[in-house]
């Protein structure tokens, strides 16, 4: 390196005069930084009466991304009619009464329906209280159940669709309320004590057929896996396709 260039980039052997500019700039720079620093912090604490209308226009500033308590509620309203009217067929459905039940049978109308029906929205946050549509003399058993009365009183079979699927603690136990909960399909039941020896079903939970639930008990009755409107209809000149299965030795 030449004997110029150290000098170039060693400040001791500037010339006076320029080492005289540089500090001049130097306190020239320092002056308007200074300046600058001084403006930024007084904008950034406003005047006591610049804060109070910060505060009042802050709100409306973000009005828009504040939620509407109302309008919340309406949203969850809606949303759990729509998941109680999945749990049964349409036809059905379309004119049930939809309403949310305690665990006492004290029902508020969310929907109110015109036909015989109920459809109640369950909580998934709760073993064994799931979306259900379910006609009157279901009501009677599935009230008497919750009241844990020794059997029901339903006096004719009943009907309950759970058809989102459930979850519950027992298949043979009705008032089981610590076993590990059981997954359980869509499915729909006929509210009778069935006995599962006579019609020589399953007393065994499945994901697919019938079985009896509760056997052996003043709650038993058939359980069915799958919908009732699962499968095509039958047209005049349809033929029929067969299907094939594998069984076991």
């Amino acid at each position: 390196m030449s004997e110029n260039n150290q000098e170039l980039k060693s400040p001791s052997n500037l010339p006076s005069q320029a080492r005289g500019i540089s500090r001049r700039a130097f306190v020239e720079t320092a002056a308007v930084v200074g300046a600058g620093l001084t403006a930024l912090r007084a904008s950034a604490q406003p005047s006591s009466e610049a804060g109070a209308m910060h505060e009042k226009e802050l709100p409306a500033m973000f009005q828009h991304a504040m939620p509407d308590p109302s309008h919340m509620a309406e949203e969850v309203k809606k949303e759990k009619i729509r998941r109680a009217l999945l749990a049964g067929p349409s036809s059905i459905t379309s004119e049930a009464t939809v309403a949310e039940m305690d665990r006492q049978g004290n029902m508020t109308v969310l929907r109110p329906g015109t036909n015989d029906w109920v459809c109640i929205p369950g909580d998934q946050n709760v073993i064994g209280w799931t979306d259900m549509c379910i006609d009157p003399m279901g009501m009677v058993w599935l009230r008497d159940l919750l009241a844990r009365k020794p059997k029901p009183t339903n006096s004719a079979p009943g009907l309950i669709y759970m058809l989102n699927g459930a979850t519950q603690r027992s298949y043979t136990d009705p008032f089981d309320t610590t076993s590990p909960a059981i997954p359980i399909g869509p499915h729909w039941m006929v509210i009778w004590p069935f006995d599962a020896k006579e019609a020589g079903l399953s007393t065994v939970m499945r994901d697919a057929g019938t079985m009896v639930m509760f056997a052996g008990t003043p709650y038993a009755h058939l359980h069915i896996c799958g919908s009732p409107w699962d499968g095509n209809e039958y047209h005049p000149r349809d033929r029929a396709v067969w299907t094939m299965a594998y069984a076991r030795p």
